[in-house]
């Protein structure tokens, strides 16, 4: 009765302890993984120069794409100051210029109207998708914008299907002399004020004010405002690379790999030269695990296609062993004289 009550007691404890590695182990991973989240996202806030018309960007990074090359970007608008009508709606004709690399660059936003988002995909470069997991690239996002010139109509072009109205000839009479000078020479006529070219106003660009959030599982990003930046125009420079989770996940699936083919491989050559008996399950067993290996390694978070640095470190090398030690294990089975 004492022994039961000792190792009942006992039992109780090492469950306690069980239970309490496992609540800090769960607790140890949540912290990880915040942590792991505020060093994946980047923001990047830049003023309008404490202009009070400016309008607002907001800039979010909705997904990246290393093999194509391409980040997707959403910018939402919101006018202020006297850009904006109380309805919220624009007060006057504007223009966003961005180096989108295979959509518009020039964006047209209406008066009287609102400020509709905009996707834009940038270009990744300075790097290639097939170091994976440890590839890393190069982004920039450029923003700019500006008043669009009115539109005014010709009024010298006659409208439509009508006919040029005549030009009455001039008299000399219609023509107004030339009122003397003191000393007798005649001066020049002055010009008509409405004939002299309206002149551009070299004050048309509009300050931002953007905020950038990037956050895309499975990518760490770093942002920052270019020194180019000013108030009417904005630069961020941004650095792509694979979240210290996905290195952790490509490393342990490289590491399952190689232990699985290496346990295959020490069990063949056990069969080969110490005359273990072949057991016919061993055939299913290897040729299963061939095929499955293709399915872990495809199981990675956003790897790319077979050929990349991961394949060539272990993927490549468990599939040769293991269909040669297939191969062996089966010839060894047809050649070995039955007992």
């Amino acid at each position: 009765m004492a022994i039961s009550e000792k190792v009942s007691v006992r039992d109780i404890v090492v469950g306690v302890l069980l239970i309490v590695i496992f609540v800090v182990a769960m607790l140890v991973v949540r912290n990880i993984y915040r942590n792991e989240g505020l060093k994946r996202n980047a923001e990047v806030s830049t003023d309008a120069g404490n202009n009070p018309n400016h309008v607002s960007a907001d800039v979010k990074i909705l997904s990246i794409d290393p093999v194509k090359g391409d980040m997707t970007c959403r910018v939402e608008f919101t006018p202020e100051g006297n850009l904006a009508k109380p309805d919220g709606t624009l007060a006057r004709d504007l223009k966003l210029y961005t180096n989108s690399s295979n959509g518009k660059q020039e964006q047209d936003f209406a008066k009287g109207k609102r400020m509709n988002a905009v996707e834009t995909v940038i270009g990744l470069y300075d790097g290639i998708s097939t170091d994976y997991p440890f590839d890393s690239h190069s982004a920039y996002l450029e923003l700019y914008l500006t008043v669009a010139p009115e539109k005014k109509p010709d009024a010298a072009k006659p409208a439509p299907g009508a006919e040029p109205a005549a030009t009455p000839a001039a008299t000399p009479a219609a023509t107004p002399a030339a009122a003397p000078t003191e000393g007798g020479t005649p001066a020049e006529p002055k010009k008509d004020d409405a004939a002299k070219p309206e002149e551009a106003d070299d004050d048309n660009d509009v300050a931002l004010a953007v905020d950038l959030f990037a956050s895309v599982p499975g990518f760490k990003i770093e942002a920052t405002k270019t020194k180019e930046s000013q108030d009417d125009y904005v630069g961020i420079d941004m650095k792509v690379s694979r979240s210290s989770t996905v290195k952790f996940f490509s490393g342990f699936v490289m590491f399952l790999m190689w232990g699985a083919t290496l346990a295959v491989l020490f069990l063949v050559l056990s069969v080969i030269l110490r005359g273990r008996k072949i057991e016919v399950s061993m055939f299913s067993f290897l040729a299963a695990l061939i095929f499955a290996l293709i399915a872990v390694r495809n199981a990675q978070p956003a790897v790319p296609p077979i050929g990349t640095l991961s394949d060539f470190m272990a993927f490549f090398w468990a599939e040769v062993i293991l269909a040669l030690c297939l191969l062996s294990i089966i010839f060894v089975w047809l050649l070995r004289p039955a007992k």
